[in-house]
């Protein structure tokens, strides 16, 4: 099995109108949902969003985009949020699906990311069982990034103190499989309402 694991706690802070990730991306979708449609429509096997700041109205649009698909969706609400960072996100989102033989972990602020690459990050890891995978476009990585289950003990002790998931792919990288993608939207993050 394989697990996405969508990272959806944090408190917008660069937003100042409102929560970013429930901002209108194009018309009837929000951020959040560009980046559900793309996991819930690929061939992961199994969805996991990881909650936080406003928590009731992430679930809600989650719930309701969810509902007209056939991949399992859940919800856990990550309790260390706040002073946690995205650590322990990862750490909760994992805890969740840790009978996966490997997770694809994206943050949720990152609505381009097609399908198209996550089913050929499912395709390559289903092939060669790579410990790593990460998408890149023009030689500059992006998301989602693949981890194999044999990683995750190591996941599971990741702290902002040291750099989180860096720590892991720094410690792993020659065991990263690079997979070039022509899509620039693995790259593109919004932080501001600029962006």
């Amino acid at each position: 099995m394989i697990a996405g694991i969508i990272l959806a706690a944090g408190e917008s802070r660069r937003f100042p109108t409102q929560n970013k990730l429930l901002c209108e991306f194009v018309p009837g979708i929000s951020i959040l949902e560009s980046v559900l449609l793309a996991f819930l429509q690929s061939e992961i096997n199994n969805i996991v969003v990881v909650t936080g700041f406003d928590s009731p109205n992430i679930v809600e649009k989650i719930n309701k985009r969810s509902s007209k698909h056939q991949t399992p969706v859940s919800t856990v609400f990550n309790d260390n949020y706040q002073s946690g960072g995205m650590s322990s996100s990862i750490i909760t989102g994992l805890k969740a699906v840790i009978n996966a033989d490997a997770v694809l972990i994206t943050p949720a602020d990152i609505p381009l990311i097609p399908t198209s690459v996550i089913n050929a990050m499912v395709s390559l890891y289903s092939r060669d069982s790579n410990n790593i995978i990460i998408p890149t476009f023009n030689n500059r990585r992006g998301h989602p990034i693949l981890f194999k289950s044999t990683l995750f003990p190591e996941i599971l002790l990741i702290s902002e103190k040291h750099r989180g998931l860096k720590e892991i792919t720094t410690k792993h990288r020659e065991e990263i499989v690079y997979l070039p993608m022509q899509e620039s939207g693995i790259l593109k993050d919004l932080d501001t309402i600029k962006d």
